[in-house]
């Protein structure tokens, strides 16, 4: 029932995306390309990829893809890990630099199949960094649901895992996920599709799956 419904706002091209004790800033309302691939579980939603409630609110966003489905770069970075996780599966971390806040923004891609990049490689917006396949079914953090998980946190977690898993895995602060929405090149809550040849202000995200 949830996902029909947030299905429905995405044929409008409207989500609303709130949040617990967060800035006004992050109340934001989002704006879908119709032709993007569908966000199945939003930044800050109590609703799974699977349709369930989550324990916790989700500190990514979720999209659905075919087998194949290809994941881009959301910026210019540089690969700081490539890493199957005991629960994420094949993760790419891109360290993208510094947001148009000055803040820093480094991105997990997590529950992929395939990955097309290794550690120290330099990858320009767009680029493509993976594809999702069936694997995701070996891992518990899928919700059963072929996806890519992107996050965003401001310091990656290097050297040694120990016993860290999911998000926090990869990303120092990946229990307080940085908002996506909030850095979208055509503006705050503009999710904005790639377009080859074109020009993005530097410290922006174009969204990390291709728009038909």
């Amino acid at each position: 029932m949830l996902r029909s419904f947030l299905g429905v706002l995405g044929c409008l091209g409207l989500f609303t995306v709130y949040g617990e004790a967060v800035s006004a800033a992050e109340k934001l309302r989002v704006s879908v390309p119709r032709n993007a691939p569908d966000i199945i579980s939003d930044y800050r939603s109590w609703m799974g990829a699977n349709g369930l409630r989550r324990p916790a609110r989700h500190q990514g966003i979720d999209i659905a893809g075919p087998v194949g489905f290809a994941v881009h770069a959301a910026a210019d970075g540089t690969v700081v890990e490539v890493d199957t996780g005991p629960c994420w599966g094949p993760t790419v971390v891109v360290d993208h630099g510094k947001g148009h806040d000055g803040k820093p923004l480094v991105a997990a891609y997590g529950h992929l199949g395939t990955t097309k990049v290794r550690t120290g490689d330099n990858v320009r917006r767009g680029d493509i960094i993976g594809h999702l396949d069936n694997s995701y079914r070996k891992f518990k953090c899928t919700a059963a649901v072929r996806h890519v998980h992107f996050q965003l946190g401001r310091k990656h977690r290097s050297g040694p895992k120990g016993t860290y898993w999911g998000h926090v895995r990869y990303l120092v602060d990946g229990k307080k996920g940085v908002n996506p929405h909030l850095y979208w090149a055509k503006g705050p809550g503009k999710i904005t599709c790639f377009q080859p040849g074109r020009t993005y202000p530097k410290g922006t995200l174009t969204y990390p799956a291709a728009c038909n």
